[in-house]
């Protein structure tokens, strides 16, 4: 008689091993799923928290809220083709005649610097045409007034300095003499 536990049959430990290391990852990629959307969920509640808190922030201080998760629709022309796309802010509101659009951040986001932000803000302001665009961070509470500044269509480039291009042309020119020295010899 055989002694099978002496000796296993190793096509079947092979087997076994490959099963489970396919059911390890099958049920770490279910696992990790789970984790993500569960964190996703509280983003998502704690943001609907942060624009449910804005809203009531913006009217104790004067402002009229005129739309809300306000989408607007816009193109840009890529090589001639044009793309539409589409934003869509917060809200909408009107403060001593002014309109502006609100966006609501909660976390690392709310930084008006943060470079995403900073780019929806920029969009924002070019999408609904509104000089004023305010950032609420829904954290803290406060709210970030944030205006553009945009240059004249007639402006002038910057003035570029010229020492750069006048040492470049002595270093060319003497380059030349030298050339033209050591050829003439």
């Amino acid at each position: 008689m055989p002694d099978h536990l002496a000796s296993p049959p190793w096509p079947i430990v092979a087997a076994v091993v490959v099963l489970s290391l396919a059911l390890g990852a099958w049920l770490g990629a279910r696992v990790r799923r789970f984790w993500l959307r569960r964190q996703l969920a509280r983003r998502w509640r704690h943001a609907r928290r942060g624009e449910a808190q804005a809203r009531g922030w913006l009217e104790r201080h004067g402002f009229r809220i005129l739309d809300e998760q306000v989408s607007r629709t816009a193109t840009l022309i890529v090589d001639g083709h044009e793309t539409p796309f589409t934003v869509r802010a917060d809200y909408l509101v009107e403060r001593d005649g002014v309109r502006a659009v609100v966006e609501v951040k909660t976390g690392d986001v709310a930084d008006p610097s943060a470079r995403g932000t900073r780019r929806q803000i920029l969009e924002y302001a070019w999408v609904y045409g509104v000089s004023e665009v305010y950032l609420f961070d829904a954290d803290t509470p406060r709210l970030h007034r944030i205006s553009l500044r945009t240059a004249p269509a007639d402006a002038a480039p910057a003035p570029r300095p010229w020492w750069p291009v006048t040492l470049a042309f002595a270093a060319g020119a003497a380059l030349a003499a030298l050339t033209v020295w050591a050829l003439a010899r």
